[in-house]
């Protein structure tokens, strides 16, 4: 471990340079998760810093949770987490929610969802349906006076059409969009007339599809339920305006 890390210079400030290397080394895969960095002491001996410039370091890597810090035990790399990539993407959605980008998220989801519908079709299993049916139940029941609450199940539809067809990395991509929709479906629900019924109807079109295995007639429900969420949106920032 003596040469793991060369002496840095003056570039930056001492602590981003640390912070720099210790993460390039993680992304190299010279250190895997579960692996025990060298000592405090050590680091500095090699990176030729105070103590100060490296706990800075390896505060930031823990914020940005590359690292976790064991009192009395030591440094160690940690495992990265899908939810510590999707939390970021999340808050950046949420903190830019403009007109722009409902626009370009519904976008984004014309293009991807009707894929992502298809492969469910194809690979769906009896627990992914059972999901969808709750969700349906769930929508239907849902008291109109709670917007919120009907745009959170509709998500939840979305999500399980997501987990449902199989790829992993499809629900990882879109959980951060669909964190998105409580706020802007809510909107719809209470603001555009007819706008939970519709759901309604094209969560159960796809539902039928889904369960025959119609990977095209699936693709093709989802592009119209698309569609017309595209105008309930273009509806709701014209009445909002």
């Amino acid at each position: 471990m003596n040469n793991l890390f060369p002496k840095v210079g003056n570039s930056k400030t001492l602590s981003q340079e640390v912070q720099i290397k210790i993460e390039q080394a993680i992304r190299d895969r010279k250190l895997l998760p579960g692996d025990k960095l060298p000592t405090e002491k050590e680091l500095c001996e090699m990176f030729q810093v105070s103590r100060t410039a490296l706990r800075e370091a390896l505060q930031m890597l823990s914020a940005r949770g590359l690292i976790n810090i064991r009192k009395g035990s030591g440094i160690y790399v940690a495992s990265f987490t899908r939810e510590r990539a999707i939390k970021p993407m999340s808050l950046f959605l949420e903190l830019n929610l403009n007109e722009k980008l409902i626009r370009d998220v519904m976008e984004l989801r014309k293009i991807v969802e009707p894929s992502i519908a298809a492969l469910a079709a194809m690979n769906r299993k009896e627990e992914d349906l059972s999901e969808m049916i709750k969700t349906i139940s769930n929508l239907k029941a849902c008291s109109e006076k709670d917007a919120e609450k009907e745009a959170t199940i509709d998500a939840n539809f979305h999500m399980a059409l997501a987990k449902a067809s199989g790829n992993p990395l499809a629900p990882m991509i879109l959980e951060p969009v669909y964190s998105l929709m409580p706020k802007i479906r809510s909107l719809v629900y209470e603001k555009v007339p007819g706008a939970k019924e519709k759901a309604v109807q094209y969560h159960e079109l796809l539902f039928e599809k889904i369960v025959n295995h119609d990977s095209e007639g699936a693709r093709e429900i989802m592009r119209n339920h698309l569609s017309i969420a595209d105008q309930d949106n273009e509806n709701l920032i014209h009445v909002i305006k």
